[in-house]
């Protein structure tokens, strides 16, 4: 029986195992490998720190998917052989008629002084409870959400914190006496959607009093204060977006080639050995414009379905399935009750072509069902 392993249960990774349950059922063995016990939905941090929900409401446990027929296996991954598709664990060593490598970014506060012990991390689910304690307890003054590293992970995410803190505030008759400032260390608030779409996000947070900053490189963060190189911010609360970085044993395991991430074919998700795919946020996709394709998880989930789709062809004796397209979406929160979508077909030339539809009550229950929709079809319920 032909095996596929795929490491990293997230949104790439538990795609092409389902799907190709779906595709090819019994008659593959599935394989997948993930040092987590249970699996979260980023986009659940921030309704957790504004009360729209709590954390467990979108936990899943992994090992469940053992019983609708995907081997999950709760392992640390040591090292990586693209060439043979083998893949050593703390376990055992496996090897698969292909392999799919979905492993994700690892958050790195330690890169910047002071972000680890002074700020929130808006990004690790084990700090929301904290941050969440932090902002009932807050009664006024400076809250800085600080973009500390480039790319991250859903880069519209530090925004939409800052609108449904907003929102909360004003709720709970604080939004006169609080300033809310964001910065980035990038160009603009969001380039890889392009400056239409950045001036458009920046219009959004002017008109709720929201101050932000770009070209701000984060020198290091004390207790209530960030330092730049030529000015620094004083903040009651500080929230970081910390730096992003491949794993560690994709580095070591020379995936990287000596790059950031793990460069691929951007119709196929190929890395250059045979049967052999990588997905998600561990990847860089170059676009037109010269930046990165965001890493978002609808991407590593339309990714997934490719790969999933790619095996299953070949599998079956069939051609291989349509190109990755590089097309995609996402419901940017504004408050508590409204969402704008954000689509784009990032592989247009000269850059992406992004648009927007404005924010509606509509959108923003699209979101709920975006994750609903996800956890019903991975996990069943």
């Amino acid at each position: 029986m032909a095996r596929t392993v795929i490491l990293g249960a997230g949104f790439g990774g538990l795609t092409v195992a389902t799907d190709l349950l779906r595709l090819l059922g019994e008659n593959h063995d599935i394989v997948l490998i993930d040092r987590r016990d249970h699996f979260l939905a980023g986009l659940r941090k921030l309704w957790a720190i504004v009360g729209l929900g709590a954390l467990e409401e979108g936990r899943r446990p992994r090992k469940s998917l053992t019983q609708r027929g995907v081997r999950f296996l709760q392992r640390e991954v040591r090292a990586i052989d693209p060439s043979a598709r083998r893949v050593e664990t703390d376990v055992e060593t496996l090897e698969g008629d292909h392999l799919v490598i979905a492993l994700g970014a690892d958050l790195r506060p330690d890169l910047v002084s002071g972000l680890a012990e002074h700020a929130h991390n808006l990004y690790d689910a084990d700090a929301i409870p904290d941050l969440a304690a932090a902002l009932a307890a807050f009664e006024g003054g400076t809250i800085a959400i600080v973009i500390a590293g480039a790319p991250y992970k859903c880069p519209p995410a530090p925004y939409e914190c800052a609108m449904l803190l907003d929102d909360h505030l004003r709720q709970r008759g604080l939004r006169d006496r609080t300033e809310i400032a964001v910065t980035t260390l990038q160009p603009m608030l969001l380039p890889n959607a392009g400056r239409e779409a950045s001036d458009w996000l920046g219009e959004q947070l002017a008109s709720r009093g929201i101050g932000f900053q770009v070209g701000r490189k984060v020198e290091r963060v004390e207790e209530d204060r960030v330092v730049f190189a030529d000015t620094e911010l004083e903040a009651d609360l500080i929230i970081g977006v910390p730096p992003h970085r491949p794993p560690r044993v994709v580095t070591e395991s020379g995936l990287t080639g000596g790059r950031d991430w793990i460069g691929v074919d951007p119709a196929t998700l190929e890395i250059g050995h045979e049967g052999v795919f990588a997905i998600g946020d561990v990847t860089q996709i170059g676009l037109a414009n010269g930046l990165p394709l965001p890493k978002a998880g609808l991407f590593a989930e339309l990714e997934g379905q490719r790969v999933a789709a790619a095996i299953a062809a070949e599998q079956q004796g069939q051609g291989p399935p349509p190109a990755f397209d590089g097309r995609g979406y996402c419901f940017l929160e504004m408050g508590k009750a409204t969402a704008a979508l954000v689509e784009g077909d990032f592989f247009a030339d000269p850059e992406p072509r992004v648009s927007v539809r404005e924010a509606s009550a509509d959108h923003a229950a699209g979101k709920r069902r975006f994750e609903a929709e996800r956890l019903e079809r991975w996990f069943g319920r």
